[in-house]
């Protein structure tokens, strides 16, 4: 502490026109590591957008704090509706589910979901790969202990439309290259039978009499 009389000397006081100025001189024996130097340079440079890395576990946590439970399955408000007209239309679809733990749980209702929304697309859309990767799924949920026979018997159905599909184009693609043969023979054939009608008109000219003496 600093006594008010050693403040106030006349000599060797702090005070300059009534303000009170303190200067501190400090030398700088060794710099210990970069990371006070890289700090200092960082200091003057523009901010900079940081990447933020979240780890799974808080990741896991948040999508927590945003599911609901729906007879056991942890799903997103989003999903409520569809997982409701699912047990709707299959009320016993899940009671032999094996797994009790309910992050699995979750990714088997997450990939039934992902499969009906496959299927839901136009038959012309699906690839032979994708259906063949929808019947891989079905025998995948089947194992898990879901009861997905109803889901099996679409994946055969959308399989048929999209054979019928195919067929269906690859036909109208024949028919249509047929057509425009024939419209090309068509258009060959006026043309000759627009000449051939000039040809008579030219001929079909009574003579005259001078053209006759």
């Amino acid at each position: 502490m600093l006594p008010l009389r050693e403040l106030y000397a006349k000599d060797g006081g702090f005070l300059t026109d009534g303000k009170v100025e303190i200067v501190a001189e400090i030398n700088v024996l060794k710099v210990i590591g970069k990371f006070d130097v890289e700090e200092a340079e960082n200091s003057t440079q523009p901010l900079k957008k940081t990447k933020l890395n979240v780890s799974n576990d808080s990741l896991i946590s948040k999508t927590e704090l945003l599911s609901v439970d729906f007879n056991g399955f942890q799903i997103l408000p989003s999903q409520v509706e569809s997982v409701r007209r699912i047990f709707e239309k299959h009320p016993n679809f899940a009671s032999e589910f094996r797994s009790k733990n309910r992050h699995l749980k979750s990714t088997y209702m997450n990939f039934l979901l992902g499969l009906i929304e496959t299927l839901c697309q136009s038959p012309q859309e699906l690839t032979d790969d994708d259906l063949d990767k929808a019947s891989v799924g079905v025998s995948y949920l089947e194992k898990g202990g879901l009861k997905v026979d109803w889901l099996e018997k679409k994946v055969e159905e959308v399989k048929e439309k999209k054979k019928k599909v195919d067929t269906g184009r690859s036909r109208v693609q024949e028919m249509d290259d047929e057509l425009k043969k024939l419209i090309k023979k068509c258009i060959d054939i006026k043309d000759l039978m627009d000449k051939e009608i000039q040809d008579i008109t030219a001929a079909n000219v009574s003579l005259s009499f001078d053209d006759v003496v």
